[in-house]
Formats: C-alpha cells, structure tokens, sequence
C-alpha cells in the first residue's frame, strides 16, 4: 500500500468514526427523549393515583357520616316506638283500672 492508499483508508476510517458517534448521540438523544416522556407519564399517573385515592378517602368518609346519621335516626325512631308502647300499655291500664272502678 502507498501513502495515497493509507490515508484514504485513515480517512474513510475517521469519517466512519465520526459517522458511529453521530449515531450514538442520536440514539443517545432519542432515549433520553423517551426517558422524559415516561417520567412525565408516570408523574401523572402518580397524580391521578393520589387524586382517586383522596377521592376514596372523601367517599369513604362521607359514607361513614351517613352511616352514623342512619344509625341516629334508627336510634330515635326505635326510641320513639318504645315511647308509643309504653303510653299505649300505660292508657290501657289506665282504661281498664277506671272500667273495673265504674
């Protein structure tokens, strides 16, 4: 091989080089292009995630009062019931202690 020979192929050699490095740093960029866009998915899956998971929270909290508003009222109706009961058996013995008396 000559001189001519040599450095034609030194050259050929560099610009294969640089060639290789371009598309390394290309796909390079294009990773970290796609790393971004994953983290900005995750982060606003993550988001939406802490938001139904506050929505659970609240749901979940407003079933409980509700529970304990059912619970009272059941409370108090079952409360008054009794009440009724006992003035019913209270007029009834009333009634039936004059009618014995007449």
């Amino acid at each position: 091989m000559d001189d001519s020979t040599e450095k034609l192929l030194s050259e050929q050699i560099a610009r294969l080089a640089d060639s290789i490095k371009s598309q390394f740093y290309s796909q390079e960029l294009s990773l970290q292009h796609h790393k971004d866009i994953e983290m900005e998915r995750i982060n606003l899956i993550q988001a939406q995630i802490d938001l139904l998971k506050h929505n659970h929270h609240d749901q979940e909290t407003r079933i409980r009062k509700l529970d304990d508003v059912v619970i009272a009222l059941k409370t108090a109706d079952s409360i008054k019931q009794a009440g009724q009961a006992a003035l019913t058996l209270i007029a009834a013995a009333i009634a039936a202690w004059l009618g014995g008396k007449i």
